[in-house]
């Protein structure tokens, strides 16, 4: 080191500590400068931090002297004592090795610390491993503390996820009423084809911005927003993962449908294969359980190319072991038929979606309650000392076991709902005939879950027919 350093003071909030736990900053810059003395070193600038915590290593004067170090303005830093520096082994070290990359060198005066020394070197080896032991030990504390947040229906994240707000007793997510409609028709609109920059323009007319605040949405915010899987009710943090934390906003359907949303299903816009197929995103592959994929065919003689679902076949859970594919004017004609006639059948899905639009508002109430009950109980200040720990415990838990029902009531019933208004604004039945394809599968979405398509058997005229091998499923989990 060249024969210059820099002093670096730094103290704490005295809050009226003495003796040996506190040292005063004349006390550290007189033991800094009489080191600096016997060993001929010049201490070209001083460092003061005062109320600042060790435990923080983005102290601003801190990192200033580091940097002059790294500069070659200076030689090393000089320290009363290495608590001085810094309180974790973990950010010593880091901070260590920086001055050890600019040829700097650290020293502390009371604990004849040099860092240029074989033993100086040694002591930074002690450092190492403790410094190894502190990020295991905050590794372990932080995983059991968010997985003991994740079981209780916590969503880990510094924001909010827009069409949620958060409970500020139970900290678990809830709907934002206007916002979660809005989130949800970006789903279905994604998985009918339409582009991040239209679904962002569709957020931006609705008033519904990012949850960073920002009032513009970015194409990457709107894809994260439809990867994010805490719209399926989960709350989850790696491996970590809670089902029914919180009022899902789509269906496992309507995910799957926006994420299976390819360039061949942006393009049917502009009149490809793509556009003819009425199933995209709910056809299925029973044999793996994978989305079927939609290409295009020519018919011989005429050259007129039409769509077929097709397995890929190949995945990262491994090759599917009965790859089906189906023409999508077969596959199409025989769902559209069959929900047709379960459309006009008596006590039909029809009726099912208008009795629970009818239901809603009654589970509404049932949560409203629930959360009467539990907030009546958890803030009585006698009913703890008259039931005893064990008991009260029991009552709480019983209360909000209640009230988490009648959350997984709502989500059941409003997605049965959604139905229903879907078939009041189309008047279904009547204007069926002169529907679109893309509106045909916007309702197709709205009331089915997937469509389980399996390979056939035989060939030729011995081929098996369509309806003994397609198994349509409900909102809801019923088959029609």
């Amino acid at each position: 080191m060249a024969a210059t350093a820099d002093g670096y003071i730094r103290v704490s909030r005295r809050a009226g500590r003495e003796g040996g736990s506190f040292i005063s900053p004349e006390v550290q810059r007189q033991k800094i400068a009489g080191w600096a003395k016997l060993h001929d070193i010049e201490i070209v600038q001083w460092w003061e931090e005062l109320d600042q915590s060790g435990a923080k290593l983005e102290r601003p004067l801190f990192q200033q002297a580091v940097e002059r170090c790294e500069r070659g303005e200076t030689g090393g830093i000089v320290v009363a004592r290495l608590d001085r520096f810094a309180r974790s082994a973990v950010d010593a070290l880091e901070s260590i090795k920086r001055l050890n990359q600019a040829g700097a060198r650290l020293v502390s005066v009371e604990d004849n610390f040099d860092g240029s020394t074989p033993m100086g070197r040694f002591a930074i080896g002690i450092l190492t491993l403790i410094a190894e032991l502190e990020l295991e030990r905050i590794k372990e504390n932080w995983t059991t503390a968010v997985r003991s947040a994740v079981e209780r229906g916590i969503h880990i994240s510094a924001r909010v996820p827009v069409g949620y707000q958060r409970n500020p007793q139970t900290k678990q997510l809830e709907l934002h009423e206007r916002a979660a409609a809005a989130v949800a028709e970006v789903f279905r609109r994604r998985a009918l084809g339409a582009s991040w920059t239209e679904l962002a323009d569709y957020l931006k007319q609705n008033e519904v911005y990012p949850a960073s605040g920002n009032r513009h949405w970015s194409k990457v915010g709107v894809a994260a927003l439809v990867r994010n899987r805490v719209y399926l009710g989960q709350a989850r943090s790696g491996s970590v993962v809670k089902e029914q934390a919180h009022p899902a906003i789509v269906t496992r359907a309507e995910f799957d449908a926006a994420q299976s949303v390819k360039k061949s299903l942006l393009k049917a816009r502009d009149g490809s294969v793509a556009e003819q197929a009425l199933l995209g995103g709910l056809a299925r592959c029973a044999g793996c359980g994978h989305t079927l994929k939609i290409t295009g065919n020519t018919r011989k003689g005429t050259g007129v190319r039409y769509p077929v679902y097709y397995c890929t076949g190949r995945y990262a859970s491994g090759p599917c072991p009965a790859r089906t594919s189906e023409t999508a004017a077969k596959l199409d004609q025989y769902v559209e038929q069959q929900v047709l006639a379960a459309l006009q059948a008596d006590g039909g899905p029809v009726a099912q979606a208008v009795v629970a639009s009818a239901q809603l508002e009654d589970a509404i109430r049932a949560v409203a309650a629930a959360e009467h009950e539990l907030e009546l109980f958890v803030n009585n200040p006698t009913l703890l000392t008259t039931l005893g720990e064990r008991r009260f415990t029991e009552g709480v838990l019983v209360r909000q076991q209640a009230l988490d029902e009648a959350h997984a009531q709502v989500a059941r019933v409003r997605a049965e709902a959604s139905f229903a208004e879907q078939l009041a604004d189309a008047d279904l039945l009547q204007n069926w005939p002169t529907l679109t394809v893309q509106e045909k599968r916007r309702l197709m979405h709205g009331l089915l879950e997937r469509v389980n398509v399996s390979r056939a058997a035989g060939s030729g005229k011995q081929r098996q027919p369509i309806g003994q091998r397609t198994q349509i499923i409900l909102r809801g989990g019923a088959t029609l």
